[in-house]
């Protein structure tokens, strides 16, 4: 039943455990206002009451439902492809399903570097000889032959 501020006569003040945002819902029926403004999660599933264990303890072992934790910041990574908020366990996007880890692309092969052909040295250039000894040879040869004539004629 409600009241004319659009409150319930059995409503609750509860915080949204995903955002932190107060609000106040019917725990006695589900309604469509019932959601966060700010994160849209269902509030007539946060439990209000925190259930101690079987034991009387003197506080050490307080224990929460699931939902009861408040403002809680739950670790997380964007998407590198979409920006979508997924788990650090993702190994994939819940939203777009590429990979989480972005597979940098292969480096491109260096450049061969150039071959330098060296060309072969030319071949030595003989100096030239000189030719002493044939002209050496040609003045005795030719000193025999004048004394050969001369002998010959003498004779």
């Amino acid at each position: 039943m409600k009241t004319g501020e659009g409150q319930t006569l059995s409503s609750s003040p509860v915080t949204c455990p995903e955002c932190g945002t107060q609000a106040t819902v019917a725990l006695s029926e589900r309604d469509a206002a019932d959601f966060c403004a700010r994160c849209d999660y269902p509030l007539f599933w946060t439990p209000q009451t925190i259930q101690l264990g079987d034991r009387d303890t003197d506080g050490d072992t307080l224990r929460r439902l699931p939902g009861t934790a408040g403002q809680v910041t739950v670790a997380s990574i964007p998407c590198p492809h979409c920006g979508e908020v997924n788990p650090l366990a993702a190994e994939t996007c819940t939203r777009c399903g590429l990979p989480m880890v972005v597979v940098p692309p292969p480096e491109p092969e260096p450049a061969p570097e150039p071959v330098v052909v060296v060309p072969p040295p030319p071949p030595p250039v003989p100096e030239p000889r000189s030719l002493w000894w044939v002209w050496t040879l040609l003045g005795v040869t030719t000193l025999v032959l004048v004394a050969l004539l001369v002998w010959w004629r003498v004779s």
